[in-house]
């Protein structure tokens, strides 16, 4: 009999435990991505012309990398399991060419903006003051590339833009990082993220187009402002879309991957 009271006693005693190491919480933090899984685009170039040479230069383009900003919610199912439900918007940072030619030089820029929902599972060491932890889980995303074309040829000045969205990215994501206890319910952390991510959109648009000040667009026809971007398509020479509807070309996968750093803080429930 003493024996079964011990047994009770002790599994008691473990399940008060386990429902004192419950807790949820929240999260807010910022950081920056650095460029990993970069890509070349046709004509994205630094490229130099004069009467008797021509110079070109690669530009690796990353649309991943720049400043997010975000936060989450997590429970913690005990002091070393838990999970997180993300949510960031990443502001990303422009990726620049230039085409110098006699005469003039053509700039051309490239950037992203996206919302990245992240729901992730995470491993924590349950220690006290300094909690070492690791995350691991998939991001699904909707945002935007929008590229810039600037063209200077002896004083005449042609701009145009273009925002490519639609459809969704998908991804997968870790980190490492520690949580540094400030009190009973906030902490300090400072972690190492990783992101493998991809997006395809699915149409484009012009959204700006000028000549020394001129605005185009109202004479641009649908076909001429807006693409749909798909897997395949075929073309009738015989029977060629109407102005009235949007151009067609192929979908391409654009890079968003990163490896960076976030801080922020965990304030408990």
């Amino acid at each position: 009999m003493k024996k079964l009271n011990v047994i009770i006693a002790t599994g008691i005693s473990l399940f008060a435990n386990s429902l004192c190491a419950q807790e949820a919480y929240v999260n807010i933090n910022a950081g920056y991505g650095f460029a990993m899984g970069s890509q070349n685009f046709p004509g994205f170039n630094n490229s130099t012309s004069g009467n008797n040479s021509f110079t070109n230069e690669q530009v690796n383009v990353s649309l991943g990398k720049g400043l997010n900003v975000g936060g989450a919610f997590g429970y913690m199912f005990n002091k070393n399991i838990g999970a997180e439900l993300g949510l960031s918007y990443l502001i990303g940072a422009k990726t620049k060419a230039k085409d110098e030619y006699m005469g003039g030089t053509t700039d051309y820029s490239i950037s992203s903006r996206m919302l990245r929902i992240n729901p992730t599972l995470v491993i924590a060491s349950g220690l006290e003051k300094i909690n070492p932890y690791a995350k691991f889980g998939f991001i699904i995303g909707s945002g935007a590339a929008r590229v810039e074309y600037k063209d200077n040829d002896e004083g005449d000045i042609e701009i145009m833009k273009m925002k490519m969205n639609g459809g969704l990215a998908f991804g997968v994501s870790s980190s490492v990082g520690a949580l540094f206890s400030l009190s009973d319910k906030m902490s300090f952390f400072g972690e190492i993220t990783m992101v493998n991510m991809s997006y395809a959109p699915t149409k484009g648009m012009i959204t700006e187009a000028s000549y020394n000040g001129a605005d185009l667009l109202p004479d641009m026809t649908t076909n001429e402002k807006e693409t749909e971007y798909v897997k395949s398509y075929t073309r009738d020479f015989n029977n060629p879309p109407s102005d009235a509807e949007p151009s067609t070309e192929l979908r391409e996968k654009l890079p968003f991957g990163s490896l960076g750093i976030n801080f922020g803080l965990k304030i408990s429930f």
